[in-house]
């Protein structure tokens, strides 16, 4: 059986979201503002967990939501993150974090809020080493990961020899992509009270794009992020993935309707209207196909419906008669005299015929015997 080709691509359309609704997409979300030491606080963080939870829901992941996560938090929170994505080989991993982060000796620390540092020595034991989620993807050994560090936020923690500013730059395993909101030795712009981040702002924007491929989607964050802060704070990528990485997949289009041969839809419209008696219907075809196939025949139409009855049948009686219709119409033997000379009513039969004359039909023998014995 033959589908439409509107249900076909419907059914299509179909098959393809179930695919992409198939592909197990897990994320980690976590949002530092709250810190316990007063001098560490930060604005909007929480916004951007927020905003990002929403963004990666509507794109398909499945979302692990941490805001103002304590040390112990970002342990438990990795372990069930590293649990998940290990269950599918294809599945596609996402961490990110917003909130306070350091580096020290090549190192990058993300801050809990619970932090209580110092000095460098306090770093390994009161915050939360980003290397730990590389390793942890690593170990689940699934086919891609996505880590996003909106952390470079600039802060009042001790200005030692080792601790710097800005993050490090970490090499990115196979099948993982990292991205920055600040290239190393920046710092991030934490935004409006209120609102978010500036990357994170123009991160779920550039996101919510179908038909976008991940690199792209960062090229475009780049670009708004420049713009935004005059060019004080571009974020930074590293990347070691194959193939393409949609956060939506294109919108697909519906193929284009199959042109209609306007032959075809003239003739249907003659179709429709050729047994007609209204030559309103034969006119209003012939205002519409002026040079139209039938156009001859709707003139003759439209003639015959017009002209009065008698007119008719006497252009049909001017046609000479065959010799076997005479041989058929009057036995030889009957005297002139006796011709019946009485008129008959017309019937629908010498409608028919007459009509079939008007359109330039021939007539046969039968017909016009019986014009002449009962449309007179």
């Amino acid at each position: 059986m033959r589908l439409p080709i509107g249900l076909l691509t419907v059914l299509t359309f179909l098959s393809a979201a179930h695919c992409v609704a198939a592909e197990t997409r897990i994320a980690l979300i976590i949002g530092n503002s709250d810190y316990v030491n007063p001098n560490l606080k930060l604005i909007n963080p929480a916004n951007d967990a927020a905003a990002m939870q929403r963004a990666l829901q509507a794109a398909g992941f499945e979302t692990i939501v941490r805001v103002n996560a304590k040390r112990l938090d970002f342990y438990r929170a990795v372990d069930e993150f590293t649990a998940k994505i290990g269950r599918d080989q294809h599945a596609v991993g996402l961490f990110y974090y917003a909130g306070h982060g350091v580096q020290a000796e090549g190192a990058n620390y993300l801050i809990p809020v619970d932090a209580d540092i110092q000095a460098e020595a306090d770093l390994e034991a009161n915050a939360f080493d980003a290397a730990r989620v590389l390793r942890a993807m690593k170990a689940a050994q699934n086919e891609m990961n996505i880590v996003i560090l909106d952390a470079c936020r600039d802060n009042p923690l001790p200005k030692t020899r080792g601790i710097e500013r800005g993050l490090a730059r970490m090499d990115a395993p196979s099948g993982t992509f990292i991205a920055y909101a600040a290239a190393p030795g920046q710092t991030a712009q934490d935004g409006a009270s209120g609102t978010n981040g500036v990357f994170t702002g123009e991160l779920v924007k550039a996101m919510a794009e179908p038909g976008v491929p991940l690199e792209q989607v960062f090229k475009k964050v780049i670009a708004g992020v420049k713009a935004d802060t005059h060019g004080a704070q571009q974020p930074w990528s590293e990347a070691s993935i194959q193939g393409d990485f949609y956060f939506h997949a294109a919108v697909s289009q519906p193929p284009a309707s199959t042109a209609v041969d306007p032959k075809q839809v003239e003739l249907m419209y003659w179709e429709s209207i050729k047994y007609s008696r209204n030559v309103a219907d034969f006119q209003a075809y012939l205002n519409k196909y002026p040079n139209g196939e039938f156009s001859g025949l709707a003139t003759n139409r439209v003639d015959y419906l017009t002209k009065p009855a008698a007119a008719s049948l006497a252009s049909v009686k001017t046609s000479p008669p065959t010799p076997s219709t005479v041989s058929k119409a009057a036995p030889a033997a009957a005297p002139p005299a006796a011709v019946e000379t009485k008129k008959k009513p017309w019937g629908s039969q010498c409608e028919a015929i007459l009509e079939s004359a008007q359109l330039g039909e021939s007539l046969n023998d039968e017909q016009r015997a019986y014009i002449s014995k009962n449309c007179q």
